[in-house]
């Protein structure tokens, strides 16, 4: 394999068919930016990285500069196969401080260039043989309740509701635990406090609500106080605005603050990150699921590919690009039967075809 000649950005637009509403924002659009690599022989790579204003702090126009300067004059030039891939990750580290969605997208690109040359998926890149994770579906914020008729297509077994924005919260977690018949995992995205996360589990558990888990009910520098919840309370408590990185993982352990670790590719900077956080929280004994931001499906399906080589027999959160496709129209979507499908293209070539279109426009930076 050649080396990296080329390294190009394209901004990413996608409706999506029903708002997405969180405690930290709402949105009906997908907004991001697919990053392209090309060698010398002209073949290519794509990542993607999502605009996440409230948790990584990075915008579409941040995202190019950060690609195109200083992460694109580490990767021009550089001949990725001849070098262990996890050097490909240390290099981006080095380059930039923090913009962990362009450092991933970048990191995913090279990896999506390497496992197509190697003719193999990018989760058998990494050592995954799985063919599906399951995922969860996410219920917004301002939604009344548990709505079947969007999701019976995809077979979603698994419901994560997020709350935090109305003090009928509580009411509404009752009526779709009732619908769904099934444990439901709670995300409140840092907007509660001590006393309000206790009072609302402690209503849901007196209902007869099973609660899979608690996601990220205080505010990410809180571990003191989500310690406390894991000693008041009977349900796991899971962290993800809390730990970005492996460091930040370290802490909320010594603190004893979480029973499980969300890890997000735009988060933690990139693949071999997140496999870094995944093996050091089986060590602590902590459990791991692997998120999405709102992407469309070529970064959910590296995040499919993490999600399969860390923990494949986990539920994960994967349902990112769900939102904007219609799965009862459309024969090639990722989601079936409540679970997410890997690419089995080289790299994430099927991913990519779907996502990468004649009307995407590229903005590069080359070395020939």
């Amino acid at each position: 394999m050649a080396r990296i000649v080329e390294v190009a950005t394209a901004g990413l637009t996608r409706e999506l068919h029903t708002p997405f509403v969180t405690a930290l924002r709402r949105t009906s659009h997908v907004f991001s930016v697919v990053i392209r690599v090309t060698d010398a022989d002209g073949n290519v790579g794509f990542g993607e990285a999502p605009q996440v204003w409230r948790v990584t702090g990075e915008s579409l126009e941040s995202i190019r500069a950060c690609v195109l300067g200083p992460l694109a004059d580490c990767l021009l030039g550089s001949e990725p196969a001849a070098e262990p891939a996890a050097q490909v990750h240390q290099a981006l580290a080095g380059a930039v401080v923090a913009n962990g969605g362009a450092r991933a997208a970048c990191e995913i690109a090279v990896l999506d260039l390497l496992a197509r040359g190697a003719g193999l998926p990018l989760a058998g890149f990494l050592g995954s043989d799985t063919d599906s994770v399951a995922t969860d579906v996410t219920v917004a914020a301002d939604g009344p309740g548990w709505d079947p008729v969007g999701t019976d297509a995809s077979g979603f077994r698994q419901v994560k509701v997020k709350v935090g924005l109305d003090p009928a919260d509580v009411d509404r977690v009752i009526r779709i635990h009732r619908a769904t018949a099934q444990p439901v995992r709670i995300d409140a995205n840092q907007a509660w406090d001590l006393a309000t996360a206790t009072a609302n589990v402690e209503a849901w558990l007196a209902a007869g609500v099973e609660l899979d888990f608690l996601e990220q009910p205080l505010p990410a520098w809180d571990l003191a106080g989500h310690a406390e919840l894991r000693r008041r309370l009977p349900t796991p408590i899971v962290l993800d605005e809390s730990v970005f990185s492996i460091h930040d993982l370290d802490r909320a352990v010594d603190a004893a603050s979480l029973d499980v670790v969300n890890i997000k590719l735009a988060k933690c900077g990139g693949v071999f990150a997140g496999l870094g956080i995944g093996a050091a929280a089986r060590t602590a004994g902590i459990k791991v699921m692997v998120g999405s931001m709102m992407e469309s499906e070529l970064g959910v399906s590296a995040a499919a590919a993490l999600a399969a080589t860390l923990a494949p027999g986990q539920v994960h959160d994967l349902d990112a690009a769900w939102w904007s496709i219609d799965p009862r129209r459309d024969p090639g979507t990722p989601y079936s039967d409540g679970r997410f499908l890997i690419d089995r293209s080289p790299g994430l070539a099927h991913s990519a075809s779907r996502v990468v279109g004649p009307d995407l426009r590229w903005e590069r930076s080359r070395r020939d």
